[in-house]
């Protein structure tokens, strides 16, 4: 469960529940619901199915971090991962760098990259993007200025030093204090930016395992991503890649679901409920 507020009138409670009804190693199943509340008058506003909300709210993220950290020019796109997030974040990534002219993908399962290269071909805003499958993760991250994971991995998914000069990389899984998706190689090039760095050395694996390697130093842990909207610090001594570590923060759901229910509102979406249960016109 995850709450957040914003001002004294806003807030959010988000709970994610995920269940394996054949065993851990069956596909997961999960849900999830989020509840808007006015609590300085501790009533609620909104309720809403998050399992869409959390894809935006997350691909929103990243494409803040791009716009802020990725070279002006990008061409080349490439993403890890096949899974939910995915198609939301290379539509993100696409909308702040619209030069983005290729999309390499990869992950562990074949099939589902393949099925995500299809769909994304399929858009209608994308017919002059190639898609493409990368044969090997190396080959994913050799051209690309941009690379976005979205994995579970408890692995570096890439070898870092494949990696171009002044890519900007962004790591948005394997949110564990013992799991990573970059390596030693590729965080002993980086200067690190996050959502926040409260107990960033502690629960993300990518920088804590760094961190105990001696491969990143605290040095090098930048800034917080909202701390760069007007000036991006320069590259420090030897490094040549901008990491954006995503690790999520509640006041996301906050604005996001506040913006929605306000639009909502002013468009006459949605089912009002009074307090008592009774369904009312929209």
């Amino acid at each position: 469960m995850l709450a957040g507020a914003w001002g004294a009138q806003h807030l959010a409670v988000k709970s994610n529940v995920h269940a394996y009804p054949d065993g851990p190693d069956a596909p997961r199943l999960w849900g999830s619901l989020l509840s808007l509340w006015d609590w300085s008058m501790a009533t609620p506003r909104a309720m809403l199915a998050a399992r869409t909300f959390n894809d935006h709210r997350t691909a929103a993220g990243f494409g803040v971090a791009a716009r802020i950290l990725a070279p002006t020019d990008v061409s080349t796109m490439a993403v890890f991962g096949a899974g939910k997030s995915a198609p939301m974040t290379i539509r993100y990534l696409k909308a702040v760098r619209p030069t983005i002219s290729k999309v390499m993908l990869a992950g562990r399962s074949a099939e589902r990259v393949r099925a995500l290269a299809s769909l994304v071909a399929a858009w209608p805003d994308f017919t002059d993007v190639e898609v493409e499958v990368a044969s090997s993760p190396e080959a994913a991250v050799k051209n690309a200025d941009v690379v976005a994971t979205m994995t579970t991995s408890d692995h570096p998914v890439f070898p870092g030093s494949a990696v171009k000069a002044g890519a900007c990389v962004i790591l948005g899984g394997a949110n564990r204090p013992t799991a990573r998706e970059a390596d030693d190689n590729l965080m002993r090039r980086s200067d690190v930016y996050a959502d926040s760095v409260h107990g960033l050395s502690d629960k993300a694996g990518d920088v804590k395992l760094a961190l105990e390697s001696g491969a990143l130093t605290q040095q090098r842990i930048l800034a917080e991503i909202g701390a760069c909207i007007h000036a991006i610090p320069a590259l420090s001594g030897s490094s040549d890649v901008r990491i954006f570590k995503s690790m999520g923060l509640a006041i996301q759901d906050v604005v996001l679901a506040e913006h929605l229910v306000t639009r909502a509102e002013q468009l006459g979406f949605g089912t009002v409920v009074d307090l008592e249960g009774k369904a009312l016109p929209p």
